[in-house]
């Protein structure tokens, strides 16, 4: 596996390190950076949601400007590049135009997905299995997934809630899938062929991150009352999710959500969070204690641990 060397703070005013300097030589510096994903030494931005850079070899490069808003960006396991839209597509970045995946498009369940809030549904993160098994989150309408590269997809929903925030696959383990729902945790052992809600020691249940250690089986995943943030908080498993104990050292009321995309964790232990949109909290410990390494900050978008090949 590829050891983590750093992280990086992708806020509404360009891209931060962890001690919060500007990243050098990056061309869109001061422009809105929402998402990223890394790959051995390939790294994959959005930026200003439409337009996707990528550095390889140490050189950045604009591959797509679109009219699309784009949510989320993932690499495959055989190294292309793959993002969730608005209306809730997905699409493959190549030389030339988003080119949108038609089975994608055409899964049985899509006229059954829509939003509370009236708005049409969209593809909020995406997440690769161990094995290369893909999964888009669909907001709102459950998880879909494909075992053959992005050629087929399926939805998802046995045992899992609707609302899905945020999906994850665990990066050394085949099979496991877990999701922060609007009702709380959601896990599976068998590539999303069914879920398991898991909730016991958290007091509330609205969820909008999770993420599990590369090295261990533990889990952490943040949770607030509502959409609203209210009593948000971070909560930490070492049982799969089993049973939950919230974490030390963050703020006693947090004003905001701790949002899809704002946990990092790296090889060995150490882990990021975003706290209230503005500050930068670190772990040094499997995310047990927590200070504050960061203040003040522009609006943290997300964050992006970076793999060093």
């Amino acid at each position: 596996m590829s050891e983590v060397e750093e992280v990086w703070v992708l806020t509404e005013e360009g891209i931060l390190t962890a001690n919060q300097s500007p990243v050098r030589d990056v061309p869109f510096q001061g422009m809105p950076v929402e998402v990223g994903d890394t790959q051995e030494r390939k790294i994959a931005i959005v930026v200003d949601e439409n337009q996707v850079w990528t550095r390889r070899d140490g050189g950045w490069r604009r591959e797509l400007t679109t009219e699309w808003a784009l949510q989320c960006i993932r690499w495959t396991r055989d190294g292309r590049l793959l993002v969730g839209t608005e209306k809730a597509r997905v699409g493959w970045v190549n030389d030339g135009p988003l080119q949108f995946s038609p089975s994608f498009d055409e899964v049985p369940e899509r006229p059954l997905w829509n939003t509370p809030f009236g708005a049409p549904p969209a593809v909020r993160s995406l997440a690769v299995g161990a094995e290369g098994t893909l999964y888009a989150d669909i907001h709102v309408g459950w998880i879909v997934r494909s075992r053959d590269g992005g050629k087929t997809w399926q939805s998802l929903r046995n045992g899992l809630n609707k609302d899905v925030h945020m999906v994850a696959a665990h990066p050394t383990r085949p099979g496991v899938v877990f999701a922060a729902t609007a009702a709380g945790f959601h896990i599976s052992t068998n590539y999303g062929e069914a879920f398991e809600q898991r909730l016991r020691g958290m007091p509330h249940y609205y969820q909008r991150a999770c993420a599990v250690f590369p090295d261990e089986d533990v889990y952490l995943v943040s949770t607030a009352i509502h959409d609203g943030g209210e009593a948000a908080q971070l909560y930490r498993s070492e049982e799969e999710g089993a049973n939950w104990r919230r974490v030390a050292g963050l703020p006693e009321v947090l004003n905001r959500n701790i949002d899809t995309h704002q946990i990092a964790v790296l090889p060995g232990g150490h882990a990021f969070v975003a706290v209230n949109d503005h500050e930068l909290y670190e772990s040094t410990d499997e995310g047990k204690t927590w200070a504050q390494v960061g203040a003040d900050l522009p609006r943290i978008e997300s964050l992006l641990a970076l793999a060093d090949g």
